[in-house]
């Protein structure tokens, strides 16, 4: 058999060069792309090296402490002299917030500011009001107006209250609001509460007073109506010698209320 013919297959010369050019130009579309998004990313961070430098950063030269105790106060000074000439970002501004808040817990609030006019940053922080004095597990804390249990009293000492002895809950709002109206009718009493027992989770207080009576006062409502009838019962029971005695005004809604000599 015959050996079969080779035939190599040739480009004509013009549509060759079409070709290349076609080729060079799709090379040179992606070196132009490829070169302008490198200039282009180069400039981006360029700028913002230079935005985020010495020339447009936040450098205190001085400082304000606006906070009302003295503990809290001195340990902002000493975080913010640590910033003076030095930049000072927002990031940091919630970390100094975030650290006086770790060494102070009861801070209610905690912000720092920059004014960038004056070059003057500043610290503002407000202590937790604080209602009662309270022994948990044997160890004093604070209840704070919120509800917390706090370690430490920032504020005006709380003062004509009683002492509360309270189960170790993790918040109280109910009894912290109940001691806020407490306070001004305090005078009201015949015998001034001393003692303020609240034993069990669901804040089934009793009130100890100072002649030695002890009262189960029951939900914290109708205070004010509650301290005018025990008065009323501790007259009663001094008319008959029974004092001290024990009131039991947890049925005070049902209008009942059960009398009996203290054992």
């Amino acid at each position: 058999m015959a050996p079969k013919n080779k035939y190599r297959v040739r480009v004509r010369v013009k549509v060759r060069n079409k070709v290349l050019r076609r080729g060079g130009a799709a090379a040179g579309l992606a070196l132009g792309l490829f070169l302008a998004s490198w200039f282009f990313g180069t400039a981006f961070k360029a700028s913002r090296d230079f935005l985020g430098g010495r020339f447009f950063s936040f450098r205190p030269a001085s400082f304000e402490v606006d906070c009302s105790a003295p503990a809290a106060a001195a340990y902002a000074r000493e975080l913010m002299a640590k910033t003076l000439n030095a930049p000072l970002t927002a990031g940091r501004c919630a970390g100094i917030a975030a650290e006086l808040r770790r060494r102070h817990p009861s801070l209610v609030s905690v912000s720092v500011g920059r004014n960038f006019f004056t070059k003057k940053a500043s610290v503002t922080a407000r202590p937790e009001e604080v209602v009662s004095p309270v022994l948990l597990n044997g160890a004093t804390s604070y209840l704070g107006v919120t509800g917390r249990f706090i370690a430490e009293n920032l504020g005006p000492a709380a003062a004509d209250l009683p002492t509360v002895i309270a189960w170790p809950a993790g918040e109280a709002p109910a009894l912290a609001a109940f001691l806020k109206e407490l306070k001004p009718l305090l005078p009201l009493f015949y015998s001034r509460p001393a003692l303020l027992e609240c034993p069990g989770r669901d804040w089934a207080c009793r009130l100890r007073l100072e002649d030695g009576s002890t009262v189960l006062w029951g939900k914290f409502e109708f205070t004010r109506l509650k301290i005018l009838r025990l008065n009323e019962v501790a007259r009663d029971a001094v008319s008959k010698g029974v004092p001290p005695f024990r009131v039991d005004m947890r049925y005070f809604r049902e209008g009942k209320i059960f009398v009996s000599a203290a054992k």
